[in-house]
């Protein structure tokens, strides 16, 4: 079933006015170029058949008639494609006239769903033509087959993957207040379609493109938007064939005003049902008759192919170059502001940084996080706060870069406290030095792909403990720091920690020249750089293991599923074999350790996914990994 995806399109034909027989043949003609794409499911315009500018032309029943005809027709030489498909046409119901799609699949029509909201303001006419369509559903006899659902309360869900179930609406009907595909989503419906036929101007398609991701989001759906191709263009309007499709936020794939007219992407349905799972809010009826809803069934074999979909290498950061320094700023405004939090709260007097285990990129960032927060903290009238760097003797067999560990606290005005002796868990012990240990706070370094390694020991020390990176991915850590590096607001005139306690020192969040010269020293970071134990066991590089955590803990994805995607976001870097091997390594260790992480020092929630059992995460420490033991071994085998 191809791990949950399908492959959906959406295209604009180039209609005639009134010319059904001819809108039909573009109309086969666009999805067979689908088909042929591997699309299983595609969506068409609003009243493609006849054209949405038909008019007054909508009262011939010769017009009608044409449409009903061309609709037999198409269903017919389409029977041989395995691909489910909506098309818009005027239905004559009764002696009433409604605006609807026809969703069709293997020669039958299996229901038609009526427009609910009819516009009839600005440049839409429609109340002249058609009526309100009616939300119960009654058999009609359409394009010569009976018994054929007709009614805006109706979902359509593929018995062969139930998590694949098909909601409709049209146009206007996603401007309402209410859409009616909420109540679709909460139907069941994981893909929502929209047949438009919706005008281009200058400020309407940058909305449209955000309401119609922003409807995705918020209904943890695939919305298929469809709009008219440029052959509903009059001397009034222009339309252009805007294709968006979006999947919880994100576009997919798109088709700009006046481009292709066509769009395609893989949707994981299988992670929409995921998330609304996890979403207690999330109210989804145990059954489509429950919400008030019929369901039909239909029976689709999902192909396996390879995948179009993007897929990102770093999941916790943005894409976007501009994004993406939005990001790295935010956060460490999160983190400084969280430990300013707890030194306000315990009325501390002094932090202590351990700079002597783990990654020299965490202890870095570890440092500027408590100088910014004691100078936060010294700007809002507090007694100014000691900031001591803990680091070995320069001539230890360290992990971390003395030198460099160093040189940044000294630009910081922090204390250097070296210790050759401080090789156990008990800080407070090896160290007589810290004397009220409940008016100090240590700030253990360590980061979220640690912990889910199980490589860092949190707890070790005996004074009140903040974790200021245990929340943040390792591939997130070198990129805040280049960051902070270039940042235009370094505080030229800063002594950092050091004057952390004045009065004059601004609230916002800079970086003293001479740390950002630090910080521009070191060597790139590249993300491909192995995370190892103290044995100097490899387990991967930051990039792969950050991509695993994301996959097991945001997406809940099993490792075939998760295999599969690292093999696509990672191709020309590493090969599957490569990736399998670090990934059964991720698992072991994540269950193998899970214990460890029961207790862990507060630290700020930076993103979506996070470690700690009081912000939510609550697998138990006892948990057997036997199903992803016995995955992985099928896996094995299959390589």
């Amino acid at each position: 079933m191809n791990d949950g995806f399908v492959r959906v399109a959406t295209a604009s034909p180039l209609t005639t006015v009134a010319d059904p027989d001819h809108n039909a043949v573009m109309c086969e003609e666009a999805i067979r170029k689908a088909a042929q794409q591997g699309a299983h499911v595609v969506a068409l315009p609003e009243m493609v058949l006849t054209s949405y500018i038909a008019n007054d032309l909508l009262y011939h029943t010769i017009v009608l008639e044409g449409a009903e005809n061309a609709l037999k027709t198409l269903v017919r030489d389409t029977a041989d494609l395995n691909v489910l498909f909506s098309v818009g046409l005027p239905l004559c119901i009764n002696g009433k006239t409604y605006n609807t799609l026809a969703i069709c699949y293997r020669g039958r029509i299996l229901g038609v769903v009526p427009k609910t909201f009819i516009p009839t303001y600005g440049v839409d006419f429609e109340g002249r033509w058609f009526e309100p369509g009616p939300a119960e559903v009654s058999n009609i006899v359409v394009a010569g087959q009976e018994n054929v659902p007709f009614g805006s309360h109706q979902i359509f869900r593929n018995s062969l993957m139930p998590q694949m179930c098909l909601g409709f609406e049209i146009c206007e009907d996603i401007w309402s207040p209410k859409p009616p595909s909420i109540d679709l989503a909460l139907a069941g419906a994981t893909i929502l379609i929209n047949g438009s036929a919706s005008n281009a101007s200058l400020d309407k398609d940058v909305y449209r493109r955000g309401l119609i991701s922003g409807q995705s989001a918020r209904l943890l759906a695939c919305y298929m938007y469809c709009s008219s191709g440029t052959g509903d263009s009059t001397g009034d309007v222009t339309v252009g064939g805007q294709e968006i499709i979006a999947e919880n936020g994100t576009i997919l794939a798109q088709a700009e005003p006046f481009g292709s007219g066509f769009a395609i992407a893989d949707v994981n349905v299988d992670g929409l049902w995921d998330s609304r799972r996890g979403m207690s809010s999330f109210h989804v009826a145990a059954t489509a008759q429950d919400a008030g809803y019929v369901e039909t069934l239909f029976s689709m074999e999902i192909s396996e192919a390879p995948l179009i979909r993007p897929v990102s290498r770093t999941p916790f950061m943005p894409a976007s170059a501009d994004d993406r320094e939005d990001s790295c700023a935010l956060a460490f405004k999160m983190q400084a502001y969280g430990l300013l939090a707890r030194i306000n709260h315990q009325h501390a007097r002094s932090l202590y940084v351990d700079a002597m285990h783990g990654s020299v990129q965490n202890a870095m960032l570890a440092m500027l996080v408590a100088a910014q927060a004691a100078k936060l903290a010294g700007s809002r009238g507090s007694s100014p706060l000691e900031v001591h760097v803990l680091v070995r003797s320069s001539d230890d067999a360290i992990k971390v870069d003395h030198e460099m560990v160093v040189r940044l606290a000294k630009s910081l005005g922090c204390e250097i406290d070296e210790s050759a002796d401080l090789s156990n868990r008990s800080v407070a012990s090896a160290n007589e030095s810290l004397r009220d240990a409940y008016s100090s706070i240590y700030i253990d370094p360590c980061d979220l792909t640690e912990l889910a390694l199980g490589l860092a020991q949190p707890n070790h020390c005996a004074m009140p403990q903040y974790a200021v990176n245990s929340q943040m991915v390792r591939s997130l850590v070198p990129a805040i720091l280049e960051y902070l590096a270039r940042d235009g607001e370094a505080d030229k005139n800063a002594g950092a920690a050091g004057n952390a306690g004045s009065t004059d020192a601004p609230d916002e969040l800079t970086i003293p020249a001479d740390a950002q010269s630090v910080l521009r020293s070191i060597p790139v970071q590249q993300d491909s750089v192995m995370i190892a134990d103290n044995d100097s066991t490899d387990f991967g590089p930051a990039e792969v293991v950050d991509f695993f955590i994301d996959g097991l803990l945001r997406a809940q994805q099993r490792p075939r599923k998760l295999l599969r995607l690292a093999v696509q976001a990672f191709a020309g870097t590493y090969d599957e074999h490569e990736l399998f091997g670090w990934m059964n390594d991720f698992y072991t260790r994540f269950f193998a350790t899970q214990f460890m992480r029961y207790s862990l020092p507060d630290g700020p929630r930076i993103g979506s996914a996070g470690l700690d059992f009081h912000d939510g995460f609550m697998y138990p420490s006892h948990a057997q990994a036997t199903l992803w033991r016995k995955e992985l071994e099928e896996i094995r085998e299959g390589l």
